[in-house]
């Protein structure tokens, strides 16, 4: 059931990056929702579907030009991730 849920999440952060928002912001609310709905809060660190969302843009060439979420990138402390 958890690899289903997964999976469903996974094609809903590739579906809405095709909507016009980029697929890591899309992730970004996608772990948000996650987070608020399984802890009662959403973390500010990035989370599994903003990371993929973001190695999605970065494939298709549609990168998240936003300013702070740049800065956040870049301040996270996650080596993954690129500003």
């Amino acid at each position: 059931m958890r690899t289903l849920m997964m999976a469903v999440a996974a094609a809903a952060v590739c579906a809405l990056g095709a909507c016009g928002d980029s697929a890591e912001e899309a992730g970004e609310n996608l772990d948000t929702q996650i987070e608020e709905a399984t802890q009662g809060e959403a973390n500010s660190a990035d989370g599994a579907f903003e990371r993929a969302g973001e190695a999605i843009d970065e494939t298709t060439g549609d990168a998240n030009n936003d300013a702070a979420d740049a800065l956040s990138d870049a301040t996270d402390g996650d080596e993954r991730t690129n500003p």
